[in-house]
């Protein structure tokens, strides 16, 4: 692969600027981080999985998307580096007394990266947009709480019906259905909830990849974007908090190679590598550059109820208890710790701040024999008379080990599976088909709460991949959505997790995968919030 100019070189010709130079250690070389006078980083070089989906927020929503929000885009309502909310956007907001109107009131310095002046109508039009279905809101679902939202969006009603009331250009009033207890949490980060500028429209579909059309409210704007290489994020000088943002610049370069990102983070070509591989993490593993943070992730596979032979639960629940999880960790890296639960287990109780997994204990005895058993009791004994298995996943880090320790340990089943490794476009497009038998998934929380997982599987949510269908689960999660008790909330979630990775077994959990950054340790001053979301808005390098 070609290397790219270091970050210094990459500055050069800047001759106004005085330069002083961060030095951090990075194996056995010397990573240098360019400053200018008032101690401002001008670039930071860091790395993302391969461009794919959009950027539009009421469109496909992909890896490439929740970073580009990071950078570029405003919340109304965001959170602390504790969990807690805070104003964004909105300076201040109300919840009526009946729990059914939300009120947020637009800051008056908020502004686009074009000068022009943040409203309330550009928070409506991504939540608009995202309801008329040829625009494949992957998040469309999340809006739905929202009086008339999914009736737009079946067509059983007019958009203009919907209840968000945009007709104050500094107030945003929304009025739900009926109470949905965590609302408010999916402000911070559900893309639905997110802004679009005046550019973003129905009939411009490509509005979102063009410098200038993508308009920023952030502490970045997309000032540059190389197809399939690169987006260049520039400060953003109409920033209501520009004065403390201290990074001039932010490069997302795409990458999927790990040898190609571990040689670029050595020459300093990244400034940070988040996401390291196990090779490189061990290379670092006495160094202060490795970072462990803990994320509100789950690792799993999609197992589909409605394709053959995975119609028999019985086989399903074979398949998943045959896994030895600690088996998989163990080539996956330092940071994998072994999970049977579908939500994060490190996402904390709103009760009494237990973490998840410890709330919900294992949902799954791995037993090689007892699934041996149950194959049998469903007439496939030793594997006999199964028709093909094929296990899709990912071409990218560690997908490859992963797929080969689980095809080694459903052989000691007695079952035969083809391993089939797509590029990342098209196995998203290929999960979104519903059709895979058993297909790898990784989902981070979108918000702080059991349900950002849970919701995905309620048998009508657009991001129902298996098309599973079961009416106690829809039960148990419309009751929680409307219970205010969190102790009696946090119940139901818990019996409706429990059926889908215990009883139907179409959810089966592998690994909590924390993230390992190489990050140099002389950058200080940044966090990454409740859901492992970065904030480097004021970062630093140590003199």
């Amino acid at each position: 692969m070609k290397m790219l100019k270091n970050v210094l070189n990459l500055v050069g010709g800047v001759t106004a600027m005085v330069l002083s130079l961060g030095l951090v250690s990075c194996g056995n070389k010397t990573k240098k981080i360019a400053v200018n006078e008032k101690g401002e980083i001008i670039e930071l070089s860091v790395v993302n999985q391969s461009e794919t989906g959009e950027y539009d927020p009421a469109g496909a929503a992909a890896f490439v998307y929740f970073s580009h929000q990071t950078y570029a885009l405003d919340p109304l309502v965001t959170y602390t580096k504790d969990g807690l909310f805070t104003a964004a956007t909105a300076d201040k907001w109300e919840i009526s007394d009946d729990l059914l109107t939300y009120t947020f009131h637009i800051r008056n310095d908020a502004k686009w990266s074009d000068g022009s002046d943040v409203t309330s109508a550009d928070y409506k039009n991504t939540m608009i947009r995202a309801l008329v279905p040829a625009n494949g809101a992957w998040y469309v679902d999340f809006l739905f709480p929202i009086k008339g939202a999914e009736e737009a969006f079946n067509g059983k009603a007019s958009l203009d019906d919907v209840a968000i009331d945009a007709s104050d250009p500094k107030v945003l009033k929304v009025t739900l259905k009926e109470p949905c207890a965590y609302f408010l949490d999916m402000f911070p980060n559900v893309p639905t909830f997110y802004p679009s500028c005046k550019y973003a429209t129905n009939e411009d579909k490509t509005w979102d990849l063009v410098p200038g059309k993508n308009l920023s409210n952030g502490p970045w704007y997309m000032a540059e974007r190389k197809t399939g290489e690169y987006v260049l994020y520039k400060k953003n000088p109409h920033y209501y908090d520009a004065d403390k943002v201290n990074i001039l610049s932010i490069k997302m370069r795409f990458m999927d190679d790990d040898q190609a990102k571990a040689a670029a983070y050595q020459t300093g070509e990244l400034t940070i590598l988040g996401g390291a591989s196990l090779t490189l993490a061990q290379k670092y593993q006495n160094s202060p550059d490795l970072k462990f943070n803990e994320v509100p992730q789950t690792n799993l596979i999609y197992i589909n109820p409605n394709v053959k032979p995975f119609d028999n639960p019985k086989v399903r629940k074979a398949f998943s208890l045959a896994i030895n999880r600690a088996d998989i960790c163990s080539v996956v890296g330092l940071n994998c710790v072994p999970s049977t639960t579908f939500v994060g287990r490190f996402i904390k109780s709103k009760v009494d701040g237990t973490p998840w997994g410890v709330l919900q204990g294992k949902l799954l005895d791995e037993n090689l024999e007892e699934a041996k058993k149950l194959l049998a009791e469903a007439g496939y004994p030793n594997g006999e008379g199964l028709p093909k298995i094929t296990y899709t996943y990912p071409t990218m880090n560690y997908e490859g080990d992963v797929a080969q320790v689980l095809q080694q340990q459903w052989k000691k089943l007695g079952v035969e599976v083809e391993l089939q490794a797509l590029e990342n476009e098209v196995y998203v497009a290929q999960r979104r088909q519903k059709t895979s038998q058993m297909i790898r998934m990784q989902w981070y929380a979108d918000y702080n709460d059991p349900t950002s997982w849970l919701m995905m599987i309620v048998s009508d949510n657009a991001l129902n991949d298996i098309n599973y269908n079961n009416a106690k689960y829809d039960e148990l999660m419309a009751k929680s959505n409307l219970e205010l008790d969190a102790k009696k909330r946090q119940e139901l979630m818990l019996a409706a997790e429990k059926i889908a990775v215990s009883e139907d077994t179409v959810i089966c959990p592998l690994f909590t995968n924390n993230s390992a950054n190489l990050i140099p340790d002389q950058l200080y001053n940044y966090y990454y919030d409740v859901i492992a979301y970065p904030n480097y808005k004021e970062m630093k390098v140590k003199k």
